[in-house]
């Protein structure tokens, strides 16, 4: 690896500069780049502008030095960092772009490894033998703080906080591949749904070798809830928390979703072929750029082991407490999705929170006025929630 000086008139600092003004509307020239970028990232443009947005305004951007041919920046925004790699072909056009959110360093609580996963531990102060929670993120690559590429809502990290102020410990962790857990070997297409949920399990485990912890609780968000059941049948917990978890299958959440989406009735009728096919247990090699976020091949076996699991034949067999908590501006996982858990579980705590979105924060009910919820770190969680899993928490721990 080497290193050149700082350079502020280097001829990619220009093309970086304008390029992240593009992705962030949307809107990439795929014209100043070599075609095979340009198809690369027109296909994800959406998803890129989603997160540069979250990132807000850019305030700065250093060149930090060269490494195997490409440049390499730290851009700071509004609201995080980011690493960025830029390429220039002799054509003049671009030929590599990359980039990787710098994640904002942990403050509180004790960084933890275990297996080649990482997490942090965060207990409350003066309190002996706490009960602690076990927080499992949602789908896609989440990590401990229940954000994906560095950025987002930080849902988790806020309720591990809180918890903590109210006498909770907790674990929170980086899922496989992501974050402090990415090591050297994983890779995507090698996943299953049980592959995080022996992840979980282990976790668990490690918690009930700590002496200085107490009775354990499971607290699953999204897709980490339909883990927490799984987990919850493999080893001996106190309780269990499902945090905006479907009550179907999901195909079904899946097929709701897509209905959401702005795609033409070509690319509708491709992504319902490919899910129905799934379903059946058989791999789809190929896959429309545009659908490549949902449907890629390197996903697919990891699709397929969950969609056969039904969260609510899962729960009908838990006997330990359950809290099961929903939002009413909950727009991937619906107030139905609760009910038909609770009707497997009628003895469960139910806490349906007038106004909260799926990642636990107060939003307007229309998707456009909810993009800053998901991420805005610094939105609060949603009034009552953390005290309300706290008081169950401690009762479950009795």
């Amino acid at each position: 690896m080497a290193f050149a000086q700082n350079d502020a008139s280097r001829p990619t600092e220009a093309p970086l500069r304008k390029i992240i003004a593009d992705l962030q509307q949307g809107a990439p020239d795929t014209g100043s780049m070599e075609p095979e970028l340009g198809s690369a990232v027109q296909a994800q443009a959406a998803a890129i502008a989603g997160l540069l947005q979250s990132l807000g305004r850019v305030q700065q951007l250093e060149f930090t030095g060269t490494e195997n041919g490409t440049d390499v920046y730290k851009v700071t925004f509004e609201r995080g960092a980011a690493s960025w790699r830029i390429l220039m072909a002799p054509t003049g056009k671009i030929a590599g772009l990359l980039f990787k959110p710098v994640a904002a360093p942990e403050t509180r609580g004790d960084d933890v490894a275990m297996d080649g996963l990482s997490g942090t531990l965060l207990k409350p102060r003066d309190v002996e033998h706490p009960p602690v929670v076990l927080l499992i993120g949602g789908s896609g690559p989440t990590d401990r703080n229940g954000n994906q590429g560095g950025t987002g809502p930080g849902e988790l990290r806020q309720l591990a906080e809180q918890l903590a102020e109210k006498g909770i410990a907790s674990l929170r962790y980086d899922k496989r591949a992501v974050g402090r857990s990415a090591v050297a070997g994983l890779r995507e297409k090698d996943f299953v749904l049980n592959s995080f949920v022996d992840d979980a399990v282990t976790w668990l485990d490690w918690l009930r070798r700590r002496p200085d912890l107490g009775p354990r609780i499971i607290a699953g968000h999204s897709e980490g809830g339909v883990i927490a059941l799984l987990a919850a049948k493999r080893t001996s917990v106190a309780g269990i928390v499902l945090l905006a978890t479907p009550g179907r299958k999901l195909g079904d959440v899946i097929r709701e979703q897509l209905q959401g989406f702005r795609m033409d009735a070509a690319l509708q009728s491709e992504a319902s072929t490919i899910l129905a096919t799934l379903e059946r247990g058989e791999l789809v090699p190929n896959v429309s750029p545009a659908l490549h976020a949902l449907f890629r091949p390197s996903i697919q076996r990891y699709m397929i082991s969950e969609l056969a699991i039904d969260p609510v034949t899962e729960i009908k067999t838990l006997t330990l407490p359950v809290m099961i908590v929903s939002g009413g501006h909950d727009l991937q996982i619906s107030s139905a999705d609760a009910d038909a858990l609770s009707a497997e579980r009628p003895d469960a705590i139910c806490l349906t929170i007038s106004g909260m979105n799926h990642v636990l924060k107060m939003a307007p009910a229309d998707r456009a006025s909810q993009q800053d919820a998901y991420s805005n770190p610094n939105l609060p969680l949603a009034p009552g929630l953390s005290d309300a899993i706290a008081n169950f928490v401690q009762q479950a721990a009795r």
